[in-house]
This record gives C-alpha cells, structure tokens and sequence, in this order.
C-alpha cells in the first residue's frame, strides 16, 4: 500500500519553536512522532527533540522485530522520559523540562496500524473523510469532562502526563486496528488543535486531493483562526496518507 506523508512546524508568534517531528521507516512499518515541549518551563525545545530522536532510535533498531508492536512503543516512550529525566539531572537549568508526544505505527506488511501518545500531543484517524478517532489528552480539562464535572475557565495546558514528569511514564497505548485504503492519520501538538475544532479537520480533508494541499488548508484555517491580536502558540503536525484517499473521501460510507 502507498504511504505518503506530509509535515509543517510554524513557531506561531513564540520566537523559540518547541515543536519537534519526525520519521523512520524499515522494511515492512513505519514510524511517524510529534512532539511538544510543555510551555512555562526552560528547556521545552531540548525536550521535544530528545523524545523524537529517542523515539525514532528505538524504533529503527526495533522496526521489523517480531516483538508485539505494543511492547516496542511502550519501550520506545520509557527511553525517551528516561532521556529527558538524565537531561534534566545533566543541567540543573532545565530540570522542569517535559514534552508531550504521540507516535504511530504502520505496519505495511500485516495492514495494520497502533499508536501511543502521552500528554495532549493527539492523534486523529479518518476514513472515507469521517473521523473515527483521536486519542484522549492527558489532562485536567479531559478530567473533568469524563467525570462529568464543569471544566469552563481550566486551561487546557495542564497536564497530569508528559515525558520528563516522573520516572514511570505510563503511556495510553491503541490497540492494533486494520488500515484500509484510504484511511489517513494526523499527528498534531495542542497549538494546532486548540485552535482547530475537530469538524473543521475532518471538512477540510474532504476538499483536497493531496496530503501537501490538506496541510497547506491547516495552516491557513490555523492563521485565519489565531485571533486579533495574532498570537499563537507553536503549532505542528504530520499527516499520514494510505492509498489513495482523494478517491474515497467523498464515497458514502457503508
């Protein structure tokens, strides 16, 4: 099955960009990561992108094992909070500093899919132009909301996991799921999300017909939508086609 990709990282009006991606791919998976150093702390930049490198390093020596993917992943999330932990005790500076994450793995031998992701970094999943899913933030405003309990006026910014918050990180992991042709995946931090509800993502897939033109309809929606003053967060994301979707996004589903 073809697998196309696509990526931006904007620093939005911050003059440090705390947003890190990347991928790796083996002979039979591939690995896609984004990650987002947690704003108020020095050192979220150093962060990101330790968890991405540490991440995809894992994931090229352990590509095409035949350990259960969920294994891998778990493996994968604890070296990169073991490696931003080390940073942190490294340089006395930095020893608040944290990312959030989200990872996916394709496999394209088997056609299937799993991902993992820790803090509000999401992960977004689409077939025939309808969403089917997204990971759950690790924060107190999903807290709240699954309780049932009020959550106006919380910030969406506090988190109660990320990389680099204790030594037992302890990621929500997918199951492993089926991969159709034509199904697609968004890997994206909180500054594009925030700003983008989850029916103007999934409306926009509808309209294009390449990876490249449905980023470029992102971040132009995240422009238009950054308000009067024009201040926003760094915002990042990587998209993941399989096959062919311009071809079914618009086909009813049955």
């Amino acid at each position: 099955m073809k697998i196309s990709h696509a990526q931006f990282s904007h620093s939005g009006s911050r003059t440090i960009n705390q947003d890190a991606i990347g991928h790796v791919a083996g002979e039979t998976s591939e690995w896609f990561v984004v990650s987002d150093g947690v704003a108020g702390a020095p050192g979220g930049e150093v962060a990101s992108k330790l968890a991405v490198a540490t991440v995809l390093s894992c994931c090229a020596s352990g590509a095409d094992a035949d350990d259960a993917p969920e294994g891998v992943l778990h493996a994968a999330l604890a070296a990169a909070n073991e490696a931003i932990l080390a940073e942190q005790r490294r340089n006395p500076e930095q020893h608040k500093m944290a990312a959030t994450v989200a990872v996916l793995r394709i496999d394209r031998e088997r056609g299937t899919a799993q991902w993992a992701h820790l803090g509000d970094s999401r992960l977004y999943w689409f077939r025939r132009g309808l969403l089917l899913g997204r990971t759950r933030d690790h924060s107190l405003v999903q807290q709240l909301a699954d309780a049932g309990l009020p959550c106006d006026g919380i910030s969406p910014r506090l988190l109660h996991l990320a990389l680099g918050v204790r030594t037992d990180a302890a990621p929500s992991v997918g199951e492993v799921v089926s991969i159709h042709d034509g199904d697609v995946f968004l890997l994206c931090t909180d500054g594009l999300w925030q700003q983008l509800p989850d029916d103007v993502i999934e409306h926009s897939l509808r309209i294009v017909h390449t990876v490249d033109d449905w980023l470029a309809v992102l971040v132009g929606e995240a422009k238009t939508r950054a308000g009067p003053d024009g201040q926003t967060d760094n915002y990042s994301a990587l998209a993941v086609w399989l096959g062919h979707p311009e071809r079914v996004t618009l086909a009813p589903v049955r």
